[in-house]
């Protein structure tokens, strides 16, 4: 146990000597999605509003959805954007680091010495670059509509936090399982259509069962869907125990993963 905490200690301090080289190669990994791409990153822009103005129509418009009373504003746009923007960060962030070991399979062979769990880390801070673009679509939006910047937007940082470091431990885990099991993409993409629709994304949770309600606590997106709109709408301050379970939650699989990922990295170059 002492043992792995130290490991942990002296990953992180690398992490932090390696700041600006994973912020390069972040930036590269994001330009390389829209490479060759007529309009380059305004597909960044594109992708969140056409989802948004989607489930806006159908949801919004046609079964005439609209958010609670307590989020303190009846825009459903606002409501699907503080909604959708976290949950795109940590989908997309977790998907492409899985596949991110298996895509770079020339660096992890033939470059001796580079750390090959920085991928996993790389492909979620370019969703997370992504992620501020969508952000400032956001905020546009509060302006636009409410007419006013959230005093407590800051207050979103430490739910970003955590589920950056939830996300890096998933991708930690699968990124190395997919080394040896192709398939886990397939499995993943339907466990993570499934764990959208179980996230009160597009609908209110007070429409949810009070039994199924209980379970969805524990869903760390829920809390993290609703501790943005605490913070952008209602304009409360985050509870505590959420806080605290998601540190929890977050550290946990964080530690895991890097445990993970450390025991199956030996046998990379032999199987990519």
């Amino acid at each position: 146990m002492k043992q792995s905490v130290l490991i942990s200690v002296d990953f992180v301090r690398k992490l932090f000597k390696s700041r600006q080289m994973l912020w390069a190669m972040a930036l590269r990994d994001l330009k390389a999605k829209y490479v060759g791409s007529v309009f380059g990153l305004t597909w960044a822009v594109v992708h969140p509003l056409v989802q948004v103005l989607v489930y806006g129509l159908v949801f919004g418009v046609i079964f005439k959805s609209r958010p609670d009373e307590s989020y303190g504003t009846d825009s459903y746009i606002l409501f699907l954007l503080t909604g959708i923007l976290p949950w795109q960060f940590f989908q997309q962030g977790v998907t492409s680091a899985m596949g991110s070991i298996n895509s770079n399979s020339n660096l992890v062979k033939k470059a001796v010495g580079f750390p090959s769990e920085l991928l996993p880390i790389i492909s979620i801070m370019s969703s997370f670059i992504n992620h501020l673009i969508g952000l400032g679509l956001l905020f546009a939006a509060l302006v636009l509509i409410e007419w006013h910047v959230p005093l407590y937007a800051p207050l979103i940082i430490p739910y970003l936090f955590f589920i950056s470091l939830f996300a890096i431990g998933l991708g930690w885990i699968l990124s190395s399982v997919s080394v040896y099991l192709r398939d886990l993409k397939q499995v993943i993409d339907m466990l993570m259509l499934a764990w959208f629709f179980l996230t009160p994304i597009f609908y209110p949770p007070s429409i949810v069962p009070p039994g199924m309600m209980a379970f969805l606590k524990f869903n760390p997106l829920f809390l993290v869907v609703e501790g943005f709109r605490e913070s952008l709408l209602s304009g409360r301050l985050p509870n505590p125990q959420v806080i605290a379970y998601l540190a929890f939650v977050s550290l946990i699989t964080f530690g895991i993963g890097g445990l993970f990922f450390r025991r199956l990295k030996p046998g990379f170059a032999e199987v990519l």
